[in-house]
């Protein structure tokens, strides 16, 4: 079985890295210390995945993740990014601010490389596995009902999007009568059990009134942790 290749880009204190002995104990782990090198070593592995330490390096480092991303067009890239978060232009499919942890990054990881698969949708810190029905969380994978992934489908290939039940109905059940919606209902509350750190508190799979439901989630992982959809679904150290 082929190794996965991460190439890590950062400068090294004089103890190294805090992540990469983490990163070590499961992947083949390539370092940069520039941005040019790391092109250099991009070109030169492919690796499966990039992680960017740009605090380290004392840079944003938006220009060197789009010079990667030109190279590595479907690679997942982990930003640990300085902020402000509201000067951020990175291409990266994952923005972390501090504090990020060597646990919280071997999660994050770990699930971006269980979903880089062929036939995976990935929505936030999830991912669906299309073809085997299953779910992605925490780097646990849940198998899913058919009509659950239908679902869990279509919430993920609309982030943000409020949905309405008739669309919902259309879209999973295959019928706009919308007369009883009871189905839908325990469907959502499922798929709920699976996401929600606290179900009975939703943070993304929300309610819109006398609508229907909306699937929020964040890339962010922010300094105090609010708002901070990714930071719920880690583990906490």
């Amino acid at each position: 079985m082929e190794a996965t290749r991460i190439l890590i880009i950062g400068r090294s204190p004089a103890g190294g890295l805090p992540f990469v002995a983490a990163f070590k104990k499961r992947y083949t782990v390539w370092i940069a210390e520039s941005g040019k090198s790391a092109l250099d070593l991009a070109r030169q592995v492919q690796p499966h995945a990039v992680v960017l330490d740009a605090i380290s390096m004392r840079t944003p480092g938006d220009r060197i993740c789009l010079d990667l991303r030109s190279i590595l067009p479907t690679v997942p890239m982990i930003h640990i990014h300085p902020g402000p978060k509201d000067q951020v232009k990175s291409v990266a499919d994952v923005l972390l601010f501090q504090p990020a942890t060597p646990r919280r990054l071997l999660a994050i990881l770990d699930s971006l490389m269980q979903a880089s698969g062929d036939d995976v949708v990935t929505c936030g810190p999830f991912a669906l596995n299309l073809g085997r029905r299953v779910l992605i969380v925490e780097g646990q994978e849940i198998q899913l009902t058919p009509k659950q992934a239908l679902l869990v489908e279509t919430f993920f290939t609309n982030p943000g999007v409020t949905l309405d039940r008739l669309t919902l109905m259309e879209r999973v059940w295959q019928t706009d009568y919308v007369g009883d919606t009871r189905t839908l209902d325990v469907h959502i509350r499922w798929v709920r059990q699976m996401i929600e750190p606290d179900p009975s508190h939703p943070r993304y799979l929300l309610t819109v009134r006398g609508v229907g439901y909306r699937l929020e989630t964040s890339l962010e992982f922010g300094v105090d942790g609010e708002n901070d959809a990714l930071a719920l679904a880690l583990p906490k150290d």
